[in-house]
């Protein structure tokens, strides 16, 4: 089986079952049909951004990095600040020209944001093109992320 593979099953385990160990993940992954390792289990926790968060009773249990309550606006804001080089408009797409390496990190964000403006999000190394549901949202997505300081 594929990694990839492997680690859809594995997301899918964690939004179903409160895991709380690499053991336990290992013996629900083993019901599903996958024989795994710990040091597997380990690595894909690693690369997967998995964590740790309490629940109501003090116990922990893995659960990807990006359903912890974040304030995901300043964060975005600190990604934003000095690292983007230009910002565009073109019809109901918004390109901004950033510095190298921060493409993903800044498009990540703005996905975690969920703003009801945007469609999509795609990103390289220098470059994220967000893509508005129409041009009035296009321009109230530039506006939004210039006040955040993306200017």
């Amino acid at each position: 089986m594929k990694k990839r593979e492997r680690q859809a099953i594995i997301r899918r385990v964690i939004v179903n079952n409160a895991v709380h160990t690499q053991t336990e993940l290992v013996l629900l992954l083993d019901r599903e049909g996958l024989d795994v390792t710990q040091a597997t289990i380990s690595r894909d926790i690693t690369e997967m951004q998995l964590i740790k968060v309490p629940d109501e009773n003090g116990h922990t249990y893995y659960t990807f990095s990006t359903d912890r309550p974040i304030d995901g606006e300043s964060k975005l804001r600190r990604n934003l600040n000095g690292n983007v080089i230009d910002m565009t408009i073109n019809n109901q797409f918004c390109l901004l020209n950033v510095l190298p390496g921060n493409g993903p990190v800044i498009a990540s964000l703005i996905k975690q944001m969920n703003y009801d403006e945007v469609f999509g999000v795609l990103s390289d190394d220098s470059t994220v093109l967000i893509i508005a549901s129409t041009i009035d949202h296009a321009v109230e997505v530039r506006s939004r992320l210039a006040e955040l300081g993306a200017e």
